[in-house]
């Protein structure tokens, strides 16, 4: 059957409408308030229902799939809430007028009438109908004014809206794009056959007063991104942003919350008896249960009322729920591996929270770490990035240089460091968290004066614990080792038990140079960790001098590690020797 839609007589219609209808009992909203969500997915939902002032029973629809042990009822009320699935007609009636035309007729054959001022339109239509014109897109631009405007009409398979033109396909596989604003009317074919659907419905009883529900379901993905900037106007700073992905439902006005952490989460992966798409049999199976457990169908806390959270707002009075030791229950966290790095130092004071982030209220870097980024919108299967804030912070840069020994165990030199060789040397930063909060596992960008210097992983950073990072090959230091066995030492013939047997070998004392050269502009701090197999004679570094001196033992020959600072000038050169001694085994 053809029907026409007349544009002008429906421009008052709403561009949806509510599709479902329960006799006798209202369906009512249960808007999203807030989402505590982990990298994996797993997601903490708080939904706001607030029953009809009469208290009769009602509905509130919902996809609600929650996992295993979470779905719980912030009331202070005996309430009781059921899930059923119900059966429903989404196109009969009178209820299809209150759908766009470009939603009715989408995907149909169709005839559209719409209104231009442009001269010779009806030979723009032929063209753009011809061979010539196939696969070409055509814009049509709005009259400039309704006087000289005319009637033009079209036919072709109407594709829906995009943007706020309607789009018709031709034939020719050519399309026409037509302001919303010009259209006058949309003839089509209509499926006139009733549809149904079933759609998870959620009965309430005994509730007068708003109250909150809360669960465990998955949906919304996060992962961190850090930029570390040097040198901005003489400071340093290190920000911090969420890559969100939204697979859960379309989010309007929602208190988002980052968290961090590895609880643990025995059934994060089963479906609750709610979740009407699971048999019980899969579910007793998923929890070990076996079959002989009695079903619940339903939730029932007329005896035992759960937490009771803030009064809920009256007239001009902002919301400002309290969920207690429920808030501590939803700690759930990704089950992702966030590593340990290298720390120097941890510090006792916490530091204050960093601007631009939102203060929580809760205790931050103890665990499980929760950063509240503030109110969103984000439709379902979006993606969005969002800045969360910045924070000063004090960052130390030297180059690193660690010499491994140049000969192995039993004191043989290494072929490949026989001679001398320039070494390479990495540039190092440290810096503490400066935030009240971890930083969770995510990628830090360094960045200096607008260019980027390295990009690499960091991994869980609890608040004022320092780190230290590579950046970059130090090109600009070269540095080479150099050993020699003494010649005019004397060689001693030695003989070493080992594991019961004898060693025989030669004791040699080795004289070592280190030469480093600074090409740079400015002086240069370079951290060098030195490490032998032998005896060192005096070290010219003195003990109170050294940053860190280990010792492990062996019986052929101890491995020494000694690491020190030296400050090399700008454009110069600094030496430095030591000596020791080494069984050398046959």
């Amino acid at each position: 059957m053809k029907k026409c839609f007349d544009i002008f007589a429906a421009a008052a219609l709403a561009a949806s409408a509510t599709l479902f209808a329960v006799e006798k009992e209202e369906i009512l909203p249960a808007p999203v308030k807030a989402l505590d969500f982990f990298k994996t997915g797993l997601t903490v939902v708080r939904r706001q229902i607030t029953p009809p002032e009469d208290g009769k029973p009602f509905y509130f629809s919902g996809e609600i799939s929650p996992a295993y042990g979470t779905f719980w009822i912030f009331s202070d009320e005996a309430v009781t809430i059921a899930a059923k699935e119900e059966t429903v007609l989404t196109n009969n009636g009178p209820l299809m007028a209150d759908i766009p035309y470009y939603l009715r007729f989408k995907g149909q054959q169709g005839r559209v009438w719409f209104k231009t001022d442009l001269a010779n339109f009806e030979e723009t239509l032929k063209w753009l109908a011809s061979g010539e014109a196939a696969e070409q897109f055509l814009t049509v631009p709005p009259p400039e004014s309704e006087r000289g405007a005319k009637t033009y009409k079209a036919d072709g398979v109407i594709e829906g809206r995009s943007g706020q033109d309607l789009v018709l396909r031709l034939a020719n596989k050519a399309a026409l794009r037509i302001p919303l604003e010009s259209v006058t009317l949309v003839s089509g074919k209509e499926d006139q056959e009733l549809k149904k659907s079933k759609i998870k419905l959620w009965r309430v009883t005994g509730a007068k007063k708003p109250f909150f529900v809360e669960y465990l379901t998955s949906g919304m993905t996060w992962a961190p991104s850090y930029r570390l900037e040097l040198d901005k106007d003489g400071k340093s700073y290190l920000s911090m942003a969420a890559d969100l992905r939204n697979d859960f439902e379309e989010i309007k006005d929602t208190d988002l919350t980052l968290v961090s952490g590895q609880p643990t989460l025995q059934f994060k992966n089963t479906s609750s008896l709610l979740d009407l798409r699971i048999t019980p049999e899969s579910f007793f199976r998923s929890v070990g249960w076996g079959f002989e457990q009695p079903i619940i169908r339903k939730l029932d806390y007329a005896k035992r009322p759960m937490n009771k959270p803030a009064p809920m707002p009256g007239a001009g009075v902002k919301a400002k729920a309290s969920y207690g030791a429920a808030k501590e229950s939803a700690a759930m966290d990704v089950a992702m591996a966030d590593e340990e790095v290298m720390v120097e130092e941890v510090v006792a004071d916490m530091p204050a929270a960093a601007a631009g982030f939102a203060d929580t209220g809760k205790e931050q870097g103890a665990d499980i770490s929760y950063v509240s980024i503030g109110k969103h919108s984000l439709e379902k299967g979006a993606a969005a990035h969002i800045p969360c804030g910045t924070a000063e912070v004090e960052v130390e840069r030297k180059a690193e240089w660690k010499i491994e020994p140049r000969r192995y165990l039993n004191g043989v030199p290494v072929p490949e460091y026989e001679g001398s060789g320039v070494q390479t040397l990495y540039d190092t930063l440290s810096f503490k968290n400066p935030f009240s909060f971890p930083l969770t596992e995510g990628a830090m960008e360094v960045t200096e004066g607008g260019h980027i210097y390295s990009q690499s992983m960091r991994e869980w950073i609890n608040p004022g614990q320092k780190v230290s990072m590579n950046l970059t090959k130090a090109l600009s230091l070269t540095g080479k080792v150099e050993e020699n066995v003494d010649k005019k030492a004397k060689v001693v013939k030695r003989r070493k038990k080992i594991d019961g047997e004898n060693v025989e070998g030669f004791e040699k004392k080795v004289n070592g140079k280190l030469t480093l050269h600074n090409y740079r502009g400015t002086a240069a701090k370079v951290k060098i960790t030195l490490n032998v197999y032998g005896e060192l004679e005096k070290f010219a570094i003195p003990e109170d001098k050294l940053l860190e001196s280990k010792d492990k033992e062996n019986d052929l020959n101890t491995l020494r590690e000694r690491t020190w600072e030296m400050e090399v000038p700008a454009g110069g050169e600094e030496v430095f020797e030591y000596h020791y001694t080494v069984f050398e085994a046959k």
